[in-house]
């Protein structure tokens, strides 16, 4: 019989360790994710400015790593394991969405102070961001265009580009379900399954439809109308994405139930 090695964990140049005997700081990396928060000279509120997005982008790649999972799931008609999944991308948005209120705590004068230090950079640049949009069905490929997007990025939203999402999923699914009347599926009159997937999904794109206009209110209530930074539109530019969904049929559908 195979021999079976227990889990290690490693950096660079460091003898790996069996997870099992690592210290909760060895597990988790704590030295090194401590050091990532540099101080940005003239601003006192870095601190806080960077490791507030750092979490966010954790926060994608929990996200981005549980939706691939919820399309693997539609894949293999598993159902109830690609809700479970989509349902813990919802409670991660709603963190999100609550994380703006603190991000919100900058005023606008604290903030003067770090923009005068931020040049170029912006959230906008977000590649973990995209790539929600991209697993969930939003394909816009004019984002790869961009001049501030590393060569690594682009690899991977090419590819994220070129791969089914997971709208195209649950079309594939609806496909072997011979095209069912979503009115009634939704109306709960036929397919309960397919009726409680339906539901996980509107429930993530509504999650991710409250943090873009939590996030354009809260830079609203820092900037004010002035343009972002990188030359973004700033507060324009995100009420404009607000209304955006990744699974419009889904939503369309809603509307027929009351005409069935």
């Amino acid at each position: 019989m195979p021999v079976h090695s227990a889990p290690t964990r490693s950096e660079p140049g460091v003898p790996a360790r069996p997870v099992a005997e690592m210290s909760y700081n060895e597990l988790n990396q704590i030295d090194l994710l401590l050091t990532l928060q540099q101080p940005i000279p003239g601003a006192p509120d870095a601190l806080f400015f960077v490791a507030a997005h750092q979490i966010t982008e954790l926060w994608f790649k929990v996200i981005v790593h549980e939706l691939d999972g919820a399309r693997r799931a539609i894949d293999a008609d598993a159902l109830p394991e690609a809700r479970r999944r989509l349902a813990r991308v919802a409670r991660g948005e709603e963190v999100l969405v609550s994380h703006l209120r603190a991000v919100g705590t900058i005023t606008p004068g604290d903030f003067a102070l770090l923009r005068a230090q931020l040049g170029t950079s912006s959230a906008y640049e977000s590649a973990q961001f995209r790539e929600i949009e991209f697993v969930s069905g939003r394909k816009d490929p004019r984002f790869l265009d961009g001049p501030r997007v590393t060569e690594a990025e682009r690899v991977r939203l090419t590819a994220r580009l070129a791969e089914p999402s997971l709208a195209d999923a649950l079309e594939a699914l609806l496909d072997r379900r011979g095209r069912p009347d979503l009115a009634r599926v939704i109306a709960g009159d036929a397919d309960p399954e397919l009726g409680a997937l339906i539901e996980a999904l509107i429930e993530h794109d509504e999650g991710f439809a409250r943090w873009r206009h939590g996030h354009a209110l809260m830079t609203e209530r820092i900037i004010g109308y002035r343009d972002g930074t990188g030359g973004t539109g700033g507060v324009d530019y995100l009420r404009a994405t607000v209304g955006e969904r990744f699974f419009p049929q889904l939503w369309a559908a809603r509307s027929a139930v009351y005409d069935s």
